[in-house]
């Protein structure tokens, strides 16, 4: 895991820690009906919180992809690249869904193609098969 991986992982776990005892505030000024503006602004400042946690996953995911993308030759291809930064983007895509991403990026791509690469990350252990039919990016691939 390179510095800016730790350091995006770290920033996120302290957001995430952030965010539960604002959750735990509002829920007791909540319950309290005391100060109800109190609980109001709360929940406020949780929303306001949560906007950053987002992007950051998202930088996170990118991240990894990234360093999936630098340190596999095979995975240098094309349309591998653009599975998983779709797959990161995203969240979890069928093949067709995929295949249209792949053919919006580059012009062409077939089914067949692209869910022989789809294979081929699951097999490298990048992507895992999730509910029904969708794809998506192995967790334990983000840590």
């Amino acid at each position: 895991m390179s510095d800016l991986e730790r350091d995006l992982k770290s920033v996120n776990d302290k957001l995430e820690a952030v965010m539960q005892r604002l959750d735990y505030m509002e829920a007791m000024l909540t319950e309290s009906r005391e100060y109800p503006e109190l609980a109001r602004i709360m929940g406020d400042l949780r929303m306001g919180t949560a906007l950053y946690n987002q992007p950051l996953k998202l930088i996170q995911r990118l991240v990894t992809v990234r360093r999936h993308l630098n340190r596999n030759e095979e995975l240098r291809d094309e349309i591998s690249r653009i599975i998983l930064n779709v797959l990161a983007v995203k969240g979890p895509q069928n093949i067709s869904s995929l295949t249209r991403e792949v053919q919006r990026e580059r012009g062409s791509g077939s089914r067949v193609t692209v869910r022989k690469k789809v294979l081929d990350l699951v097999e490298e252990g990048i992507v895992k098969k999730v509910e029904g039919h969708d794809y998506s990016l192995l967790e334990r691939s983000l840590e």
